[in-house]
This record gives C-alpha cells, sequence and structure tokens, in this order.
C-alpha cells in the first residue's frame, strides 16, 4: 500500500528541522502547486532493465531565463538512489540523494552533493561525493510502493552556486544510481545498480 506524502510529512519536517542545511526551500511555486503539476517530458533512464525514471517539467513563473526545474524519480527500490548532473566538460558532477526510511525516520536524507571528476569519472565509490555548502534542491512529494519509490524535487536550472552544475538547454551526461538499503555499518549501502544518460532537460 502506498504511503502519500501527507502521512509523513511530520517527520520529514522534524528531519529538516534538525538538519537545517540539509534542505533549502526554493521559494517559487507553493509545494502544493509542484506536487500536482503534470509532468510532460519523460525518459528511461535505465534502458534495460526499467528501474529508473524520470519525469520532469519546467517553469517559468520568476524568470524567463532561469526556469526551475522539477524532477520525478521513479526507482525500482526503497532504499537510497541518486541523480547526477555533468558538467559540459565533464569536470563536475552535481548529485542529489535521497532516502526515506519509514521505520528510522532519522535515517533519511535529501542531500545535494558534488565531485570534481576526471573525464566524467569521479565518486561512484563507498565514500561518494562530498556535501554542498548549501542544499539547493526543494523536497515536493514522496511516494512508497511494495517495490518502488517516487520521489519530486525541484531546484533552479542555474542556481549561482559553485559547487552545482547548471542546467542547460542542450544534451545533459545525467548518471543515476540506486541501492537496495540505505546504511550498513555507518556507510551507505553499496550501488546495486547504475548508469549514465545524455538527456535534453531544457528545449534550445
Amino acid at each position: 500500500m502506498s504511503i502519500r506524502f501527507l502521512l509523513i510529512a511530520a517527520p520529514i519536517l522534524a528531519i529538516c528541522a534538525a538538519h537545517p542545511h540539509r534542505l533549502k526551500d526554493v521559494h517559487q511555486r507553493s509545494s502544493r502547486d509542484l506536487e500536482t503539476m503534470i509532468l510532460n517530458n519523460t525518459v528511461e533512464l535505465d534502458k534495460q532493465g526499467g528501474t529508473f525514471r524520470l519525469d520532469w517539467d519546467l517553469v517559468y513563473d520568476q524568470d524567463a531565463t532561469n526556469p526551475q526545474v522539477v524532477l520525478e524519480m521513479r526507482v525500482a527500490t526503497r532504499g537510497w538512489f541518486s541523480l547526477r548532473f555533468t558538467s559540459a566538460d565533464l569536470s563536475l558532477g552535481d548529485y542529489f540523494y535521497g532516502a526515506y526510511d519509514a521505520d528510522r525516520p532519522s535515517n533519511s536524507f535529501f542531500l545535494d552533493k558534488h565531485c570534481e571528476l576526471n573525464n566524467g569519472r569521479g565518486c561512484e565509490t563507498a565514500d561518494g561525493p562530498k556535501d554542498d555548502l548549501r542544499n539547493d534542491f526543494q523536497l515536493i512529494s514522496i511516494v512508497f510502493g511494495q517495490d518502488y519509490t517516487l520521489m519530486r524535487i525541484a531546484r533552479l536550472a542555474d542556481t549561482g552556486h559553485l559547487q552545482d552544475v547548471a542546467i542547460t538547454p542542450s544534451p545533459m551526461m545525467i548518471g543515476w544510481f540506486w541501492s537496495a538499503g540505505i546504511w550498513e555499518s555507518g556507510q551507505l549501502t553499496p550501488i546495486d545498480k547504475m548508469g549514465f544518460q545524455d538527456v535534453v532537460l531544457i528545449p534550445e
């Protein structure tokens, strides 16, 4: 049975209060508007296994040149998962990491991370990328199924932050990663599946 966002809002707010640096409110459209809006673009990032689908759309309410990008990930896990935006020169990876543990909400996280890359390769390791100095993602909603997690987030295309990769009107290398668990001996559980795909998030 699915657990709607409203049923877990209180524990998430408690997490955010305990870790104010981990979640930044974008203050554009209301969270309710972003939760109910239809996302008109979709891509199956895991083309062979169908375990990681990305839906998205753009909101130009505040700035015609810098839209808010609303992203929804449907991942075949109830563990942690991640999405990576890669700079055009393959030198910087900008990561979103998310997980919600219904049994232990304190294990949950919604993080903005970064990593210096070497020709597109870098932090897909046990140590993982580093936390950004500020979190530019807004958590919109979470839905759990028996074998998947559906999470919707938002961020500005260009956050103006050096640790973030600007989303531009051109193909971007998108990395995707997920694990069946969340924590193991104080570390994130190992990646179970991952891949990369070029995606145009903002049309030219």
